[in-house]
């Protein structure tokens, strides 16, 4: 666990922030700030990266190729080194003016706030407001992959509540869900979505994500699709699960079948 910086260093740093020109000792006294996993160290970056100013100094905003090299380098660390105050910084930034210009710098926030575990309240409002601003394809495979509770409700109102059309659910679903289908979270989620009133599309999307694997129809030609983890990794609770919601689903009878099998090997010996 990292140590508190001393009074004495985090004031240098806070100067370096102020006043430097210099991106790299901007970058290095900022990520310095971001693992340190201190409050004070955090809430003293939040100030600059609020800041129009600061920002144009840490990279070039004019060069749309290169307007947030340093700023992913300190978000990573933040995501590398989230600590409890670090879903209150996200929150802070977020309603920021200057830093919401450019909207990828959203995209960083919501990766790094993702990586809290688990997702506050105020953190889960942040997932909703950002969702009514278009930014759910990014939000969805975040929030399943978290699978704290309210990540999981988020990602739950997103597919059952009418914000985004059904193609874009089903989407999700595949994308979000399927690398985590033998959570046994997300399988509770997946049991609560068809168990409500929706769409046939959205129910086959859930059916289908749960019990198959369609990679070019689903994701087209791209390099890295998502892949479903292999069932033998599945703990019996979430064999149990999947074999129940698979009864009740003629399209999931061969996978069912397959899944009976593995669980049946773990029985104990009689």
């Amino acid at each position: 666990m990292s140590e508190p910086i001393q009074p004495e260093e985090l004031d240098r740093h806070i100067g370096i922030l102020n006043v430097s020109r210099d991106r790299d000792a901007l970058l290095s006294s900022a990520t310095t700030l971001a693992t340190s996993g201190d409050p004070s160290a955090l809430f003293a970056l939040a100030g600059p990266l609020s800041e129009r100013e600061f920002l144009a100094r840490l990279d070039d905003v004019e060069d749309p190729a290169s307007d947030m090299d340093n700023l992913m380098v300190i978000f990573r660390a933040l995501a590398q080194h989230s600590a409890p105050n670090t879903g209150r910084f996200c929150e802070m930034l977020f309603a920021q003016p200057d830093f919401r210009e450019n909207p990828s710098r959203i995209n960083l926030l919501l990766v790094t706030l993702a990586s809290v575990h688990p997702t506050s309240t105020e953190g889960a409002e942040v997932f909703r407001a950002s969702n009514r601003e278009g930014y759910a394809g990014v939000n969805g495979p975040l929030l399943v992959q978290n699978e704290s509770p309210l990540a999981l409700q988020v990602f739950e109102e997103m597919i059952a509540e009418d914000g985004l059309d059904v193609d874009m659910k089903v989407d999700l679903l595949h994308r979000s869900v399927l690398p985590k289908r033998t959570s046994v979270p997300v399988l509770e989620m997946c049991a609560r979505l068809l168990d409500r009133d929706l769409p046939q599309e959205v129910k086959d999307g859930v059916v289908e994500t749960l019990f198959d694997y369609q990679s070019k129809r689903w994701f087209g030609p791209v390099m890295s699709p998502p892949m479903p983890p292999p069932w033998q990794l599945a703990t019996t609770e979430a064999l149990d699960l999947l074999i129940a919601l698979a009864s009740r689903y003629p399209s999931a009878a061969a996978t069912r079948t397959e899944l009976e099998h593995l669980r049946g090997a773990r029985e104990p010996a009689q």
